[in-house]
């Protein structure tokens, strides 16, 4: 997991990391960080390096000083470096590295390759309109943010007005939540280290990657049987709705557990009677009332995780509970996304005493006491009718198999909800355009190999 924090803890961590060392050294560290990555970048994209034409924008910051010494570094491996100021002043010393390389001041004009270097963390509003002529100008065929686009608030992600869209984001020390919560503007991200792991405090915000979930999907052993990989009952669909409960079941089915007991047809290896149960999943596609408020009794009085979502979203208790709302469910639940989505998942974890699964392009999973878990590996196929019922279902299944015999904890429920997002986010990825959502169950199996295969 990649921790997350905000700027205010960023400042004080550079601040005591800075006190340890020379001056300027942490900027050098920076600057070297961003040249390698540009470098790489470029290759990859151009394939090669010598030649390129980089145009850096850089405003009179630190953020600027960044781009201006990498810029230096770049310029003697042969990229021919143009220097853009949106301010009447430029970092002094990285303005003469660049110079002494060969760099040149000059207008805006086009360019293979631009460093979006105008503002850092510490600005705030929107791209300012002489930086947006000169975004406007350079048609950059690759764009590079130095730390964050500028125009992006660092702790929200909003996007007051003008921003500059990054292809790729290269970021230092610690990953911003602006950076995490917006991929349609950062691109890919890129985390330099710079030594300020050793000064920030213990992260409440990671973000989940594959390694992560990979421990949450182990192979069956020697000794190993249905029970011991726990079993997850399914109390979904209706006459109405028939769709949602298959579709629940099917992600349940590849989700590593050792049984599923749902009423839902059409599955030879589902069980349709009552029993033993580690974790339950109640909600989709439940229209009969009778039917959704015995299913939640009986869910909520087990003692063991429980999924609530779609029709069970109003019947939530505190408990071990995980839901699962979109942003239309979670304001008919009576919160307000505003502009920090962090913030009011939060928020809404601590009211109802639950794990809540804010599903979107970016996932966003708190616990009542603060803690969040965010999911950024995701796909446009999942924006289809019965995608979060394979999650519900999948969800369903991981936490049955981690809890088996032991006692729900909050904590590892969020960890594996937003798990279970990520590996949901992979089989949308694996589905084909134009795919629905019977073709995204069909991938949850490649889906948890693929995160079983990640340690």
């Amino acid at each position: 997991m990649k921790p997350v924090h905000d700027v205010s803890t960023i400042r004080v961590a550079e601040e005591a990391l800075m006190a340890q060392m020379a001056q300027g050294a942490l900027m050098q560290r920076a600057a070297t960080g961003l040249a390698a990555t540009t470098a790489k970048l470029i290759k990859e994209h151009f394939g090669r390096i010598s030649g390129i034409r980089l145009c850096v924008v850089a405003g009179s910051g630190n953020n600027g000083g960044d781009a201006l010494f990498a810029a230096s570094q770049l310029a003697r491996r042969g990229v021919a470096v143009d220097i853009v100021a949106t301010a009447d002043t430029l970092h002094p010393a990285g303005l003469k590295a660049a110079l002494r390389e060969g760099a040149a001041v000059r207008q805006a004009r086009g360019a293979d390759v631009v460093l979006d270097a105008v503002v850092g963390i510490g600005g705030s509003g929107p791209l300012r309109a002489n930086a947006v002529a000169i975004r406007d100008t350079v048609h950059a065929e690759l764009t590079i943010a130095v730390d964050l686009p500028s125009g992006l608030q660092p702790d929200t992600g909003e996007v007051p007005g003008e921003v500059w869209r990054a292809d790729h984001t290269v970021t230092f020390g610690t990953l911003k939540p602006g950076v995490v919560l917006r991929p349609d503007v950062c691109g890919q991200v890129h985390l330099v280290d710079i030594g300020l792991a050793a000064t920030l405090p213990p992260a409440t915000v990671v973000v989940v990657e594959r390694h992560d979930a990979a421990r949450l999907f182990p192979r069956p052993g020697f000794r190993d049987n249905k029970y011991t990989r726990g079993v997850v009952s399914i109390e979904a669909g209706s006459q109405k709705y028939p769709g949602a409960g298959q579709l629940c079941t099917a992600g349940a089915r590849h989700s590593g557990v050792g049984m599923v007991r749902s009423a839902v047809g059409g599955f030879p290896d589902v069980v349709a009677s009552a029993g033993r149960t580690d974790a339950y999943v109640v909600g989709p596609g439940l229209a009969d009332e009778g039917r959704l408020q015995k299913a939640v009794d009986v869910a909520l009085g087990s003692g063991k995780p429980v999924v609530l979502d779609a029709e069970a979203l109003t019947k939530i208790t505190a408990g071990p509970v995980v839901i699962t709302p979109h942003e239309g469910e979670f304001a008919r639940l009576g919160f307000t996304l505003g502009e920090d989505r962090i913030a009011a998942v939060r928020d809404a974890a601590a009211h109802l005493g639950v794990v809540v699964l804010l599903k979107g392009s970016v996932t966003v999973v708190a616990t009542p006491d603060g803690h969040v878990f965010i999911n950024t590996h995701s796909s446009p196929n999942l924006a289809a009718a019965g995608s979060g019922d394979v999650l519900s279902g999948l969800l369903g299944g991981m936490l049955a198999r981690h809890f088996v015999g032991t006692e729900p904890d909050l904590r590892q429920i969020a960890q594996i909800a937003a798990s279970a997002a990520l590996v949901h986010g992979q089989a949308g990825r694996l589905a084909l355009f134009p795919a629905t959502s019977v073709d995204i169950a069909d991938k949850v199996a490649q889906a948890v190999a693929w995160a079983s295969d990640g340690r």
